[in-house]
């Protein structure tokens, strides 16, 4: 099975520059999905292809972990401790009501 991402735009030269400089690409997409995913749940990295074939292919492995609540779960159970994933998933259900406005404010 071929990973045919011809149909995404291509990503520009800065923006390709700012990736490589911002993620560990040297570091396993589970593992840094799984240690950093939370953060990044607005990740769309992945809907542009990449001239560096090895940062194209861990940029859209990364973006599959990450927008696949299941996968994302299931490598942050296998490289985070249970205080680190307890602590990944309360950051995510915070998020999850910031935007969705139910955070309670205070009168």
């Amino acid at each position: 099975m071929t990973n045919d991402r011809s149909h995404l735009p291509l990503a520009t030269n800065e923006m390709e520059t700012h990736v490589r400089e911002v993620f560990p690409i040297a570091t396993d997409p589970d593992e840094f999905a799984a240690r950093d995913g939370a953060g990044w749940m607005d990740f769309t990295f992945h809907e542009f292809r990449f001239q560096d074939p090895e940062l194209d292919s861990w940029i859209h492995a990364v973006g599959k972990i990450i927008t696949d609540p299941q996968q994302l779960e299931e490598v942050q159970r296998k490289y985070l401790t249970e205080a680190e994933f307890i602590e990944a998933r309360k950051y995510m259900d915070d998020d999850d009501l910031e935007e969705d406005h139910e955070l309670p404010y205070p009168k």
